[in-house]
Formats: structure tokens, sequence, C-alpha cells
């Protein structure tokens, strides 16, 4: 599950779609389009210093959803000043090394060769590609002393203010917890405030989407040297407190729920 992909304090970037012409042309075996904005914005984090990204790092998902039934394109690549580089496509339509986009020129684009929907009408919702994006904590293997912890809320600050325009970046908000998101959706959420090989009583949680945060300065208060967290594959990241979150941050079952209201109307 990603989480701050979409958005956070309604300045994020939403996650692109595979962009096509909406009006009703046919596919032909290679579709492009210009990369331009993908390459800057995903360029920007490649550019921050080292130290900003050594705790924590913006991590970019890309990938491609079949919803016709149909098969993967064949390929997806970068076509740049005549160039072509490809990328890796999944079985399960994941590109892992879609960061190479980065090095792109202001010309390239970014293109699929599908020849299995060639003739079929461009701008359906068949094949969508998708690019989302999270500040993580680089080091998720279970304990994380505390020093790491308040470091990554720090420059997590720093790749959050990367994403807006810089008038905007005053409003982006202190990062102060670390929300622990689980790969799978049935984990229970398992973790104590460490001193030592000791676990300390009376650390408290809050829950927003389903997903579990923790104060870091609790932890500093409670004398703790640091969080241990189990019940499963996990990623940590630095977000800011409940309220924020749930003023800029709306959970899945709120959109549906929103998506019906509107339908109602």
């Amino acid at each position: 599950m990603k989480y701050l992909g979409a958005t956070l304090m309604g300045l994020l970037l939403s996650a692109p779609a595979f962009a096509e012409d909406e009006a009703a042309e046919l596919r032909e075996s290679v579709t492009c389009f210009p990369s331009k904005n993908i390459t800057k914005f995903v360029s920007k984090f490649q550019d921050m210093d080292a130290d900003k990204r050594d705790v924590v790092d913006m991590v970019f998902s890309a990938k491609f959803d079949v919803n016709d039934g149909g098969v993967l394109p064949e390929r997806i690549f970068i076509r740049d000043n005549g160039a072509e580089q490809n990328f890796t496509l999944t079985p399960d339509g994941t590109v892992p090394d879609f960061i190479k986009i980065a090095d792109a020129s202001e010309i390239a684009e970014l293109c699929s060769e599908d020849p299995s929907r060639v003739g079929t009408p461009r701008g359906g919702d068949d094949l969508k590609f998708s690019l989302e994006s999270d500040v993580q904590y680089l080091k998720n293997t279970g304990y994380h002393d505390l020093a790491t912890l308040k470091d990554g809320l720090k420059d997590g600050k720093s790749h959050f203010k990367k994403m807006v325009p810089a008038p905007m970046r005053l409003i982006v908000p202190k990062m102060s917890h670390v929300m622990i998101n689980y790969e799978a959706d049935d984990a229970v959420a398992a973790f104590s405030a460490m001193k030592g090989n000791t676990s300390i009583e009376g650390l408290t949680s809050d829950q927003h989407c389903e997903q579990t945060i923790i104060e870091v300065k609790e932890l500093e208060a409670l004398g703790a040297e640091g969080l241990q967290v189990s019940g499963g594959p996990y990623i940590l990241m630095p977000v800011p407190n409940k309220k924020m979150l749930e003023k800029f941050v709306q959970c899945s079952g709120e959109e549906e729920s929103n998506e019906n209201e509107t339908e109602k109307e």
C-alpha cells in the first residue's frame, strides 16, 4: 500500500497516468508521450545532497495495470535524441528500474510497444500506467534507533518541500511521527519502545487510514533508545501528526464514500 504518493496538504503530486489522446484515435504498435514533467520531478530528488538521502529517500513505484484481460506491453522504453533505452517490465506489471528516467533529456519521450492492442481506441482504461512516490526510511529491518528516526523526520521534510513550488514550502508541515505501513493488508501492528534489549512500557500510538503512527518525541520522553517493529514486512515513513494527516490525506474508504454521495446527488 502506497500512502503519501497522492497528496499531502493538497500540494503533493498526483500519480501521473500513462497519457493518451482522449480523441477517438486508434492505437499504433508504439505509443509515446513527452516525459519532461516526469523526468523533471524524479530528478529533483536525485539531485539532493547525499546527507539528505542516507536515512530516508523518495522511493518511486511504477506499474502497468491491465484491465481488459489482455497482456502487458512487450516493452516500455525511453526514446531520447534518437536512442532507445528499455526499462525492465516484470510479469506483474511493475517497472523496478524506472528511476533511470531521471537521466533523460528534456526532449525525451516515454514509450510503450504494445502490438496486441494495435487498432483499438486510445484513451480507455484497458491499460493504465501509474507512478507513485513515498518518502521512506531506507532500512526497515525491525529496529530503528532514536537518532536515525529523528534524522529521518528532518530530512523527510526536505523531500516533501521539494514536491511543491518554492512559495508554498513554508506551509509544508513538520514531520513529527513515523508511520508503520505493512505489506500485508491483514498484518497486525506490533511495536515497542526499547532501551538496550529491554522493552519500555507506556508507548502509545494513533491510527490513520488503518496505519499506525507513533510520535518520536514520545519515544524520547520515555527514555527509549529506539523503536522495535515486528508483525511482518513493512516500510516506515516520516509523517506529520494525526490532525494534519486527517486534514489533508483522505483514506480510501472516505474516497469511496464521497464518490457514492456524489452519485446519489
